[in-house]
Formats: C-alpha cells, structure tokens, sequence
C-alpha cells in the first residue's frame, strides 16, 4: 500500500482547480431559499423592535474601552478583507472564469437586496455606514456592510480550499458579533444583513454555477498516474452510490480493481448520506469526516482486519491527489447473497471469520451477505468504511444481529442460528438478542417485508438453542375511552374555572377569534412543531447509546397523546422504556432520561424567567415589560406556591420519601451528562431551543389575535408558564397550562379576554391537536415495532 499522500496539482494554494462540467448545487438552492425567508422575517421584525433590539444601546455603552476597541477593529479588519479579496479577483479575471462575474454579482444581490428589505421595513435607503450605536434608527436595517462582506465570501465557498472557506465562515461570524457589540446594529439588523448576504450567494451560484467537485474518467486516471498505480480499462460502476465516485478497472497484473474517488461533491453526499442514516437507521459511524478522511478510514479498518486474520480484499494504494482522495482496493468476488446454494460449512466460516474480526476490537458497520464473497477457501469480507476500531460490546452485538437477519433472510432463522452458535461464541449470540428488531437493522433489511416476522423467529430460535430467554417486551399504558372521557370532564372543570377566576368577558374572547388574522395562528402552529424535534434532541443526549432522529420525534408525539390520560412523565416513562429497550438499554435509561429531560427543562425556565425579570428591572424607563403590577402579583404566586410545596414536604412522609428518591435519582442521571460536556450541551441547549420556539408560536399567535408584545416578553410568558405547570401534577397539565399562559399574557399587559384566547390557542397548538398526530404517531411506532 502507498502511503498517504498529496500529489502536487495545477490549483493554488487558495483556489482549488476548475475541474469538470459546472454544476447547480441543491445546497446553494437550499441557502437562497433560507436566505430569503428569514429576510422576509427580519424585515418584518424590523418594523416593531423588542426589547434586545432596544436594549443594545446599553450593551455598547457598558462594554469596557478594551473590548469595544477590539470590536471596532474586527469589524474594519472584515470588510477590508471582503475587499482586497473581490480586488484580487476582479484584477485576475482571466484565471479565474465565471468568478469575478460570481463576486460582483452576488455584492450587487446584496446591496438590492439590502435596499428591498429596508423599503420593506418602511425605513427606506439603509445607511450605508451607520455610527456607533445607531440602531435605534429605522435605517439601520439591515447593515448593509454585513451583508455585501457575507455575499462576497461566501459565493467563493466552492472556488477556494476548504482552510480558505473556515476562515470566511469565521470572518462573517466575527463581522455580525461586532456589529451588534459595538451598537452599530441590533440583532433583527444583523441577521436581516447575514440572511440577504446568504441569499445573494446562493442566488448567484444557483444562476452561474460552480465548479463541478466530482471527477470524471479522464481525472481518475490523471490521479492514479500520479499516485503510481497502473490500470487498463477504467470505466465507472453501473451504480454510483452516495458519498463516493465507483470505477473499475485491471491491473498490470490483470487482476480487477476496485477505485472509490471522494471528490467534492461526492464528499458532501457522503455526509448528506451518513448524516441520514445515523438520524434515521442508528448508524454508528461519525459523519464529520473529510474526504482524506473517510479513505484513511477504511483502508485503516480494512489493513487491521486482514492483520487479525480476516480475507479482505487487498488495499492497493491509498492517497490524495489533485484534490481527490482515492482508495483502489483489489475488486471483491461475487457476494454469497447471490449464491443459490449456501453450505453450513459456508455459513460457519462466515462466523468464524466474524469471531476473529470482533476480538481484534473491529465492527463491520453493515454485515450482511452483500458485503462478503467467497475466493473458493473461504469468505471475503469487503466494504470497511463504515467499520470501528475501538467497538463497544454493544456495537459488536449489533454486527452479530444484523449478519443473522442477513444469513436468515438467505436460509432461514434455523441454519442461520445453528451457523452462528457453531462458528461463534454462544454468549455473543445470546447478547445479539435485544438488537435483532427492524430498528436496528441497515435500510437493505429493513425493506425487506419479511424482516419483521424473522427477527422474532431468530429470537425464539436462539431462546430454544441457548436455554434463555428473550428480552420481555416492556408494558405500555395505552389510551382506553374511559381515559379520554376523563380528560373531556378535565377540560370542563378547568374551563368553568378559569372562567370563574379570570372573570373572564366570552364576548370578548369571540371577539377576539372571529376577528383573529389566521394566517399568522397557521405559521404559529407550524411553528411549534418543530418543539418535537428539539424534544427528540434532548432524548438523544440524554443516552450515550445513538438513537434515530424521526422515530425519537414521532415518540415525542405519542408521549403528548398519551400524556392527555395520564401523568406526562408516566407517560414518558413508559414510552421511553419500550423504546430504548429495542436499543439494547435497559428501562433504569428511561427514569434516568426522563429525570435528565425534566431538570434541564427547568433550569432553562429558571433561567430565562430570573433574566427576563432582571432584565425589567434594569431597563430604562419606557423599555420595561408592561404591567410591572401584574409581574409582581405572579412572582409573589410563585413563592406561594413554593412555600406550600415545602409545607407539604415537611408534612407529608409519604411525598418527603418520594421527593428523596427523585433528588437521588436525578442525582444519579446527573451523571451520565456531567461524564460528557458534549451531552450537557445538547441536553441544556435542545431544552433552552424548545422553549424559544414555544415563544415564537406564542409570539405568533399574539400577532394574530391581539398584537401587543415582544418575543421577549412572550419568551418570558412562556417559560414562566412551563414552570407555574410543572409544579401540579394534572395529565397533560388541562387547565393549569391554559391558566399559567393567560395570567403570564396579562402580567405582560395583555387584556384578560384575549390572554385567554391566546392561552386556548397556544395549548391547541402545543398539545391538543399534536395529540390527534400522535394518534397516527404510536400506530407508526408499533408498525416500525419501536414500541409494544
């Protein structure tokens, strides 16, 4: 094998070559679009600021000289950088092609657009260089250096080495940060700027182009010629998979080859793919790597498994040449899946073969007959690049289940198992167990409609031959009638209580529905579907175990209808463990995410609702939060209902005992995130993430029933709510909720009728009618078998 190596090219050490046909990235059609929608947003925004926008001119003014120097300096260095660089590519036009076209088209977007959105916002010609805190002026949005410095660095993203386009990514961050520091604009100013600078970049790409970043035949052979390999008949694979370029080709020798050409494009598919499969199939792979990367990767995996005494097919040469990265292996033989006639003796082999891989610390990533031939002595073990070096116990069971499908799809569950146990240890087999569900099986088994009833055979053939048994399904409380009419006599009583206490006027809150401007309730709801998705981010960083994405958001959906009937934490509990079991962990994970989930939701609470009252206190006057009677009547129902939380406690053994055991176990979950700085982050910032947008549904919402406040005001209702509801255990907190949002709305100075048409709005947004989808939601889980 060669070793790794950069092959000297035509290309500069900043702009990568000019190779192949120009293409249209989907990705460049993907930031536009983006670009353009929050834009519209910003502009939007721009005509009623809140309080952050307000508030940076305090921000400048308190900011040490230091800082505010250092800031001023960022913030000139950025734009003459953007400039020296569109110089250096306008005066060298005729090496560059369509590029100097690309800059100077993308900085006259920029300024159009610049001058759209500001008309837009009713504000007319931006500024062009706004003074240090300016922007309390209408003309300050957007800030037009921001966005013509992010439109020229970022339309160079596929003409520059991927150093150059970190660094320009870094350099617009730094512009936008010293921008809002130094108090030149607010943050709706900036990210207005940073959007229309997006947009301009990827409307000029999507109009001229770029670089084409995978390479075509005749390159291939340019890269193989440098990297010494010699080859006769190169020609492309029939099917060209994601993440790479497939060719084959002879050797000198005449043996077959096998060339996998990571280029640019092909790159970003790769990451595109892995990227999938680990939210949706639990991959176990890393999808941040480069292109170099990714082949190191796999020969590396590859060259240990052959040292561990596994065939593979032989690495030939592994390298990076002008741009590309290239691996030629030795081309696998016809796989055993396409073989009509599979001995035990085969079988056996395959198993003894795994034996060996798997006490060498190695996983395959994807074990199935596809990827393994048979050289007429024994099996071939191909296709490493999803391969681990360092595996968990875990990760090898998973390998173990997913060749037993494979082999059982092929000769069924019997022979499969009795292949297994006489080629591979029996405890290895038996611990394969909890992993042989659909969920944990690669997209090519899982396709397959007769998956599910095998794997339930393979677990009771493995049962019978070892003398175990096989993981009990965990219970699940499901939604009967009697349950759902307990929840309708809930609402009732809560309503009539509500009504009661709020002295509401139902004149009023009609009035407020019939007169409301749907279309903004519609993007309110729309909105704050996404909370589940967040949600689900907070599942995963709450286990080390990797979980797929849409399965853990479709669980979230299930766990709001089941928590209509009962407590939303039982619930989740109950869901959870179902669920992480077909993952292999047991059901203490789901108290112990459960807990996680519930304290990183209250934190952030806490947080943003002591910040929001700090915030009102030392604003100046005519910036604080309407209501400031109100504000103070509810924080004083906040340390009521703390003071008779600790009466209670005090008073109540069996509630103190319970209350001991909950602070015990969180304790004891605390754990899992404090061994991961990584996972706390995920965990407090996917929780602090589903909060703003339950805002901005709020926010929403408000703007269409009765416009009168701020996203941080509604930011502030809505954590204050979520933590008022928390404290009283009512499934699906019917009423309290409702309650918690209206009064939170009225400390904020909004009418009590409509504050309770909001409130109504908000919970229909939030749980009701998410319920009705999680209907479909547990349906879909127990299809996919997730749940029981």
């Amino acid at each position: 094998m060669t070793g790794t190596q950069q092959a000297p090219h035509s290309t500069s050490r900043f702009f990568v070559a000019g190779t192949g046909t120009r293409s249209r990235r989907p990705i460049d059609v993907a930031l536009a679009v983006v670009g353009l929608l929050v834009a519209l947003g910003c502009a939007r925004a721009a005509s009623h600021r809140g309080v952050l926008d307000r508030a940076v001119r305090g921000v400048a003014d308190y900011l040490p000289r230091w800082a505010t120097t250092l800031f001023d300096a960022a913030y000139a260095v950025g734009a003459v950088y953007a400039l020296c660089v569109l110089i250096a590519v306008v005066f060298t036009a005729p090496r560059r092609g369509r590029l100097p076209v690309a800059v100077l088209l993308a900085v006259g977007a920029a300024i159009g657009g610049a001058v759209i959105a500001s008309y837009a916002a009713g504000a007319g010609l931006p500024e062009i260089d706004p003074g240090r805190v300016e922007s309390g002026s209408a003309h300050g949005f957007p800030t037009l250096r921001v966005a013509v410095v992010t439109a020229v660095l970022l339309v160079l993203r596929p003409f520059v080495v991927g150093t150059l386009r970190r660094f320009h990514v870094a350099v617009v961050s730094v512009q936008c940060l010293a921008a809002w520091a130094i108090g030149i604009a607010g943050p709706t100013d900036v990210l207005g700027a940073l959007a229309i600078g997006i947009a301009a970049a990827g409307v000029t790409l999507v109009v001229l182009g770029s670089p084409a970043g995978h390479p075509d035949v005749a390159q291939v052979a340019d890269s193989l010629a440098r990297m010494g390999v010699r080859v006769d008949g190169l020609r492309l694979a029939d099917r060209q998979p994601w993440g790479a370029r497939i060719l084959y080709a002879d050797s000198e020798q005449g043996e077959p080859l096998l060339i996998k050409v990571y280029g640019r494009d092909a790159t970003d598919a790769r990451l595109a793919a892995r990227w999938w499969r680990t939210l949706i199939y639990r991959d176990q792979t890393s999808p941040g790597a480069t292109r170099l990367q990714l082949v190191e990767h796999e020969a590396l995996v590859t060259i240990l498994a052959e040292r561990a005494g596994v065939a593979v097919d032989h690495v030939i040469a592994a390298a990076e040449s002008s741009g590309d990265a290239v691996l030629v292996l030795g081309a696998p033989g016809d796989p055993l899946v396409n073989s009509p006639d599979l001995d035990d003796d085969v079988l056996r082999m395959v198993w003894v073969s795994v034996g060996d891989l798997h006490d060498a610390g190695l996983t395959h990533g994807e074990l199935t007959l596809e990827h393994i031939a048979s050289n007429g002595v024994g099996p071939v073990f191909s296709e490493f690049g999803d391969g681990l070096v360092a595996a968990t116990e875990a990760q090898r069971a998973q390998d173990v289940a997913v060749l037993l499908a494979s082999q059982g799809l092929a000769v069924g569950p019997d022979r499969a198992v009795d292949a297994a146990l006489d080629g591979l240890d029996a405890d290895r087999v038996v611990a394969a167990q909890p992993y042989l569900q659909r969920a944990a099986l690669p997209r090519s088994l899982r396709g397959i409609k007769e998956t599910k009833a095998l794997v339930e055979s393979l677990r009771t053939t493995i049962a019978e031959r070892t003398g175990t048994e096989p993981p009990p399904p965990a219970e699940i409380v499901r939604v009967r009638p009697r349950d759902l009419l307990q929840t309708g006599f809930i609402l009732f009583a809560a309503y009539i209580l509500l009504s009661t206490l709020l002295d509401l006027d139902w004149a009023t809150v009609w009035s407020t529905w019939s007169g409301a401007a749907w279309a903004w309730v519609a993007i309110g709801f729309a909105i704050c579907q996404l909370t589940s998705v967040a949600d689900a981010g907070t599942a995963i960083s709450t286990v080390k175990t990797r979980l797929p994405l849409v399965p853990l958001v479709h669980l979230q959906y299930a766990v709001k209808t089941v928590g209509l009937a009962i407590s939303a934490t039982l619930g989740r509990v109950a869901l959870y463990t179902t669920f992480f079991r077909r993952y292999g962990e047991s059901p203490a994970v789901a108290v112990t995410a459960t807990g996680l989930d519930s304290f990183a939701a209250s934190v952030a609470n806490v947080l943003v609702v002591l910040v929001a009252v700090l915030l009102a206190q030392s604003l100046p006057e005519g910036m604080e939060l309407s209501g400031p009677g109100n504000l103070d009547r509810i924080l004083v129902l906040f340390v009521v209902v703390l003071v008779l939380s600790a009466i209670a406690f005090a008073l109540v053994p069996k509630l103190r005992r319970q209350v001991v055991t909950m602070v015990r176990s969180l304790g004891h979950s605390l754990q899992v995130v404090t061994q991961s700085p990584t996972r706390a982050l995920g965990l407090f910032g996917t929780n602090l993430l589903s909060l703003m947008i339950t805002a901005l549904c709020l926010e929403s919402l408000v703007e269409g029933l009765h416009p009168s406040i701020t996203y941080g005001s509604a930011l502030f209702v809505a954590a204050a709510a979520s933590l008022f509801a928390s404290l009283v255990p009512v499934p699906g907190n019917v009423g309290v909720g409702e309650a918690a949002i209206a009064a939170g709305l009225v400390a904020v100075g909004v009418p009590s009728g409509p504050a309770f048409a909001i409130a109504v709005s908000q919970r229909m947004c939030t749980t009701y009618l998410p319920s009705l989808f999680g209907i479909f939601s547990l349906r879909w889980l127990r299809k996919e078998d997730l749940i029981d």
